[in-house]
């Protein structure tokens, strides 16, 4: 049975299982995630040039979902105007290709990137409105400048400088869905769910019917309106079947992940380690005081703080039940790795079934830790649990989901003279969280911010890596290690952990830190067999498809 077609994309009628297989053996990336640009971008290329119709129709409808969630990318325009010639025109919306014209040529005026970032990293509000404003009501190169800035100015967390820049920046009448586009999406970032929800009526629905479908949906969900929201996604991957993170979270919804009983607290401890973070770790172990810890044990490590770290988790003990909560006090600093191993090397830790690590920086909900729990027993071989991490404050930025593993050498390469061994696909690639990664699936990595880690696989293939102290890729060694043992991971990306800071590449200052983090991506590459990580690669992309067949074929028979 035909699908029925929304707004302008491409109607598919080949079954749910039947597009698995299709789609699994001409363009097996498929199943990684299509909301990382640059695959993204290639899937819906190959996609396109197949030669296979039912291929075509899924790239045609991956390059118009792909510029409806970012439209002021040129390079996004540029693909969909190709898939407006490869597929026939009866597939489109008439209107479509006459406003892809005027946007590409409004947007050749766009300045440097790098330009714009290094403006708005600052985070200096107040600059960026000094500096971009005059230049976005140029009449000619305003769009060009909106569309180098737009992302980073909601990054920046300012619904005033967006709104201003909206209103600043010329807008033909043609192009004037675009801008109602855009104040949508500021609405949703920054807003209420229901005050969001009243400006996705005025979202042009020929142009970008599917984006504002979907954030109806998810809009709806965030009220606690989970059965609309259902009706709503699933009548939107009924016309866009191809969708993977669609799919994946359209099962979530109809059958989560079980929630372990709170019994299963009783056999987990939790470990937090610090050096010189007294005001995060506070607030952090305020934070898990607050939860729900149905009597799991928590260990606090000091590495050696010199600000009053120690002090502030000896006073924090007080927060937890009487003799829940343990400190241990280290007169030096001797680096991640090896502060884990320490933790893991307690008695009270290893007779536990699970070592569930927080970063010092994070902020919890209620019920985190039997979610996290129950993703890891309902996957008896796994050996680690991970989960979604997103930034602490507005808008909501994906910081990590499920890491998946490419081919070795199939990736850029961070050194010239070699080629990568550990080619890590991060599919949320740090953008805005809209609620597409909430789904549970294996995956080769999870994120260390906060995960748990099954201690009978520790006790069987040990610990962290001391070799890459004081930090950096520890947790990644860990993860690959646990992955090329049979032992992989699985993501439970319904739970989402709040962190305060960025990663340490990101924080990185100065050539010192720089270049102890890229030491430790050689170290990295140095650790693992090319065949071993070639192995992991192709079992983790089956293991992938095998989920996704299974949770399509499940949808088809609802």
């Amino acid at each position: 049975m035909a699908r029925p077609p929304l707004h302008g994309f491409p109607a598919i009628s080949i079954a749910l299982p039947a597009l698995a297989d299709k789609l699994r053996h001409d363009l097996p990336l498929w199943c990684m995630g299509l909301e990382e640009p640059g695959l993204a971008r290639h899937l819906a290329a190959r996609a396109l040039l197949s030669g296979g119709a039912d291929l075509a129709l899924c790239g045609a409808g991956l390059a118009l979902w792909a510029w409806q969630r970012a439209p002021l990318e040129p390079g996004r325009v540029i693909l969909l105007r190709e898939a407006l010639a490869a597929v026939p025109p009866s597939s489109w919306s008439s209107s479509l290709e006459a406003f892809l014209r005027q946007l590409l040529a409004r947007l050749e005026g766009r300045p440097e990137a790098d330009e714009v970032s290094a403006l708005l990293a600052s985070g200096d509000a107040g600059l960026a409105v000094r500096v971009l404003l005059p230049r976005l009501r140029d009449p000619g190169q305003g769009l060009g400048w909106l569309a180098s800035a737009w992302d980073g100015m909601l990054r920046l967390g300012s619904p005033d400088l967006c709104a201003a820049a909206l209103s600043a920046c010329p807008w033909p009448e043609a192009l004037l869905p675009l801008r109602s586009r855009l104040a949508a999406e500021m609405s949703f970032y920054f807003d209420a769910p229901e005050a969001a929800l009243r400006h996705l009526p005025d979202v042009d629905a020929d142009m970008f019917g599917a984006w504002a479908a979907y954030h109806r949906a998810e809009l709806l969900l965030r009220l606690g309106e989970v059965q609309a929201g259902r009706e709503l996604l699933n009548a939107l991957f009924l016309a866009l079947p191809w969708h993977t993170h669609l799919g994946l979270k359209l099962h979530a919804l109809a059958v989560p992940l079980p929630v372990a009983p709170p019994a299963a607290a009783e056999d987990a401890s939790i470990l937090v380690y610090s050096w010189n973070k007294a005001v995060l770790v506070r607030q952090t172990l305020t934070s898990l005081a607050r939860t729900d810890l149905h009597g799991a044990r928590i260990v606090a490590l000091d590495n050696g703080s010199t600000d009053g770290t120690g002090e502030v988790m000896e006073a924090c003990r007080e927060l937890f039940p009487p003799g829940a909560m343990s400190v241990v006090r280290l007169p030096v600093n001797v680096g991640a790795p090896a502060a884990r191993n320490w933790l893991l090397s307690l008695p009270e830790v290893r007779a536990r079934a699970w070592a569930v690590f927080l970063d010092d920086d994070v902020i919890l909900p209620e019920s985190w830790l039997l979610r996290l729990l129950g993703a890891g027993r309902a996957n008896p071989d796994c050996g680690a649990a991970g989960c979604r991490i997103v930034s602490a404050g507005r808008p909501t930025c994906l910081q990590s989901a499920d890491y998946q593993l490419f081919r070795p050498g199939g990736g850029a390469r961070t050194f010239q003279d070699r080629p990568d061994l550990v080619n890590v696909f991060d599919n949320c690639a740090g953008g805005l969280d809209a609620g597409l990664f909430t789904y549970a699936r294996p995956a080769v990595h999870v994120s260390g911010c906060c995960h748990a880690l099954r201690t009978s696989v520790l006790a069987e293939l040990g610990g962290f890596d001391i070799s890459l102290s004081p930090t950096q890729f520890d947790d990644l060694a860990r993860d690959l290690r646990s992955a090329v043992a049979g032992r992989g991971a699985v993501y439970c990306g319904d739970l989402a952990i709040a962190h305060v800071q960025h990663s340490s590449l990101a924080k990185a200052k100065g050539p010192a830190a720089i270049g102890q983090v890229m030491g430790n991506k050689i170290k990295l590459e140095g650790m693992f067999a090319q065949a071993d990580l070639d192995a992991v690669s192709r079992s983790g992309l089956a293991a992938l498809w095998a989920d996704l067949a299974a949770k399509w074929s499940d949808l088809a028979a609802r």
